[in-house]
């Protein structure tokens, strides 16, 4: 009988051995193969012409970098169509804000100067790249847009971009999103992330590794846009559950 058990356990612990061993092998495979696929790298191109001056980045050591390149630079300066290439002055500069397994989240930054203007404007704009697809992603992609979305887009981080513009001082930052009702909200952030007339409240959208960030226009007195961030945290119930990107994203951290 003893032998027997002796026998039965020294197979138990082959076996669980042996599991162990394929366990390890996967996660250490799938370490590997999240390595490789981190491993891409990001450079800066320049697009220049006349009085315009656009900087974005360039993936290399991926793929189908080709196709996701294409995808940055038509994303970047797709701008310059709502500025005359001969009379108006654009300077753009850009920051990664995430770089992940699934997304890079790049936001654009930099200040325009048209024809007749009394002043220079702050321009903001931002591209999520889906770097499996090599397609956008929108914020109406990740999110579910509603009226608790709107409640956790004014409940916010508020990011001050200028030093010397902080819109927290003396409840500045309350009386402005105060002015905005739901159903205005709902409707910037469903066309957010666009270039163009079709959204002209200037909304656009970002991912950082913890949280999503929205922007909307607001007066040049007030810096002519307003970031807010949002933790992943307090966005459980809203995220969509179609695209798997973000859930990608929080899987990460």
């Amino acid at each position: 009988m003893k032998h027997w058990l002796l026998v039965i356990i020294s197979v138990l612990l082959l076996i669980s051995c042996n599991t162990k061993a394929e366990v390890h092998s996967e996660q250490a495979k799938g370490s590997n193969e999240m390595s490789i696929k981190k491993s891409y790298k990001i450079e800066s191109s320049n697009y220049s012409k006349n009085n315009i001056n656009i900087i974005y980045p360039k993936v290399v050591n991926i793929t189908n970098d080709d196709k996701i390149n294409a995808l940055i630079k038509e994303e970047a300066t797709r701008i310059i169509n709502s500025y005359s290439l001969e009379k108006d002055s654009l300077d753009i500069n850009y920051q990664i804000m995430l770089k992940s397994n699934d997304l890079i989240s790049i936001k654009y930054f930099g200040s325009a100067f048209t024809e007749g203007a009394a002043y220079p404007l702050n321009v903001f704009y931002t591209s999520n790249i889906d770097i499996n697809k090599g397609s956008r992603v929108k914020l109406i992609d990740l999110i579910e847009v509603n009226e608790a979305f709107v409640e956790e887009f004014k409940q916010g981080d508020y990011k001050r971009y200028n030093e010397d513009l902080n819109l927290l001082d003396n409840g500045v930052i309350t009386e402005i999103l105060s002015g905005y009702n739901s159903i205005d909200l709902i409707s910037y952030f469903k066309y957010s992330d666009e270039v163009g007339q079709v959204n002209d409240s200037g909304t656009f959208s970002y991912i950082t590794q913890d949280a999503i960030g929205v922007s909307i226009s607001v007066p040049h007195a007030l810096g002519d846009h307003l970031e807010m961030e949002i933790s992943f945290s307090n966005l459980i119930d809203n995220i969509n559950k179609g695209n798997k990107v973000l859930l990608g994203i929080m899987a990460e951290k």
